[in-house]
């Protein structure tokens, strides 16, 4: 029989977020204890997994307060007799998000963010001509404010760290100018990517269209940059979109971004469909997990008689897969699942990896590190 050692519930409330998070440490067999936690939004189902499972007491509380340390430290706070959620979220500022020390203040935009859409509606974008499209970067989302002071901001308008070099490459532009774009490593230096232009001057023109925008940007913006700073191509019409499409197919891009030509400037992201939307070329493998490295899959593939560990996976887990997954690990064994995911770095790394289902039928011995796809993160836009 299972034996509660300790527990805590913990709730964070501020503008639009309700949150509970809680954790337990349960002795599940003698000199033997699991970490479960739940989370999720006030007065819904709460997900449920595990941090730990079958270690010592000692192990079990190390993780323990290491949750709770980093809850509180990101404004939850511990539900008492005296410390009780309030029946409605105060406003932002107000709530205990509020409280954690050091929180960044917008000071910038918030950006403008994309909704995702699957393989099978890509061949509507590809020919609707009210449709604009450009290569999807896997950069760094930066803001550029041109006031008495030239600073960048992160998507969600809080400052951010941009070399000088980048800054000093806009002091010609008249002050009040704001561009949105990404930074993309590469050998030879960062090159910063503009795709969009919310005010030039004191003219503010996020209620313009982009393709309007994309113009102003194109035409009163690049010729006067330095430095490794250019604005992203767009190509227009179904031959040139579909051309665009198969060129970063090819080139093993990260995906394909399409634009509504007459469009405004939103900032944040809808919660469903919108102007801007994004195609990511997702890939799919089949590895081994060998263990819960606390709440997140451990993933494992073969190449001949050696095995690299190729990360961990969480993202599209259920409390029932979660369960499923932690009792086969608990009997030794070491089930093999399908996950997706955006590409392989080079030290065979899954990026953004989702779990989909496991896979009884296949056998261990043919999760091939062979199947894993690196993308080419460099920009491709030249293709067009």
């Amino acid at each position: 029989m299972s034996t509660v050692k300790k527990s805590v519930e913990l709730f964070f409330q501020e503008g639009n977020s309700d949150k509970l998070y809680h954790a337990r440490i349960i002795e599940i067999s003698a000199g033997k204890h699991d970490v479960l936690v739940s989370w999720g939004r006030r007065g819904a189902s709460l997900n449920q997994g595990k941090k730990a499972v079958g270690v010592s007491l000692e192990a079990a509380e190390k993780t323990f307060a290491k949750l709770v340390r980093e809850k509180t430290g990101k404004g939850y706070q511990a539900i008492t007799a005296a410390v009780q959620p309030a029946e409605v979220a105060p406003p932002e500022g107000q709530g205990s998000g509020s409280k954690v020390t050091g929180k960044r203040a917008k000071v910038g935009r918030v950006a403008q963010l994309l909704n995702a859409i699957e393989e099978d509606e890509l061949h509507r974008f590809l020919g609707d001509d009210e449709m604009i499209a450009q290569q999807k970067l896997d950069g760094v989302r930066v803001l550029v404010h041109v006031h008495e002071e030239i600073f960048a901001t992160n998507r969600s308008g809080q400052i951010t760290a941009a070399g000088k070099d980048l800054l000093e490459s806009f002091e010609h532009l008249p002050r009040g100018t704001v561009v949105d774009g990404e930074i993309i490593a590469h050998e030879g230096g960062p090159t910063y990517w503009l795709f969009d232009l919310l005010s030039i001057g004191d003219e503010d023109i996020t209620s313009r269209g982009y393709e309007h925008r994309w113009g102003r940007l194109e035409e009163e913006i690049e010729p006067g940059l330095v430095g490794n700073v250019a604005v992203l191509p767009i190509v227009r019409g179904k031959k040139q979109k579909t051309k665009l499409y198969e060129s970063l197919m090819g080139a093993q891009a990260e995906g394909i971004v399409f634009k509504h030509k007459n469009a405004p400037y939103v900032p944040g992201r809808p919660s469903s469909g919108g102007s801007q939307l994004k195609h990511k070329f997702i890939k799919s493998a089949d590895v081994v997990i060998v263990e819960n490295a606390g709440n997140a899959y451990r993933m494992v593939v073969q190449d001949g008689k050696k095995t690299f560990d190729v990360g961990k996976v969480f993202a599209g887990t259920t409390n029932e897969s979660r369960k499923e997954l932690d009792t086969r690990l608990a009997r030794g064994e070491r089930p093999v699942a399908e996950v997706k995911y955006l590409y392989a770095t080079d030290d065979e790394q899954l990026f953004q990896p989702v779990f989909v289902r496991i896979r009884d039928d296949k056998d261990g011995k043919l999760c091939a590190r062979a199947q894993l796809s690196k993308t080419n993160r460099a920009v491709l836009s030249r293709v067009t």
